[in-house]
């Protein structure tokens, strides 16, 4: 009689198991800037968690992740949107721009940022119309 409970707790075991993966789906998209054209390197990521993806070169992306979970999308200069994933897989995303979140960035030669005052050499500044 033991074997029969042990192996009924086993079988719910795995159907709980499968219940929680089957959950997961995989969400598709594009994301464009308010011109319609594809920004690649967009950051998504899932709220919470440190799982994630990049848009392709052209704005495309895929990710498994289950309904009622929040996908962030983040890019330099633009507006970070947060979609919660419903019942749909398909999900396209506008980023509006952000130019008050630009900041003086000063890329140097080994790859690091500093500070413009902070530097020993000579820079050069490039002004945002140009």
């Amino acid at each position: 009689m033991e074997v029969k409970k042990y192996l009924m707790l086993v079988l719910f075991i795995f159907i709980g198991i499968f219940g929680a993966l089957a959950q997961e789906k995989m969400v598709t998209g594009n994301v464009t800037n308010e011109d319609g054209l594809p920004l690649p390197g967009v950051n998504v990521l899932i709220q919470g968690t440190s799982k994630g993806t990049q848009t392709d070169f052209d704005g495309n992306y895929s990710i498994n992740a289950a309904e009622g979970q929040v996908l962030v999308f983040s890019f330099i200069g633009q507006k970070t949107e947060e979609i919660t994933i419903g019942t749909s897989n398909i999900i396209n995303v506008v980023l509006v721009s952000d130019a008050q979140s630009l900041q003086e960035v000063v890329v140097t030669a080994f790859g690091g940022t500093k500070q413009r005052r902070a530097t020993t050499y000579a820079t050069t500044t490039v002004d945002d119309e140009e």
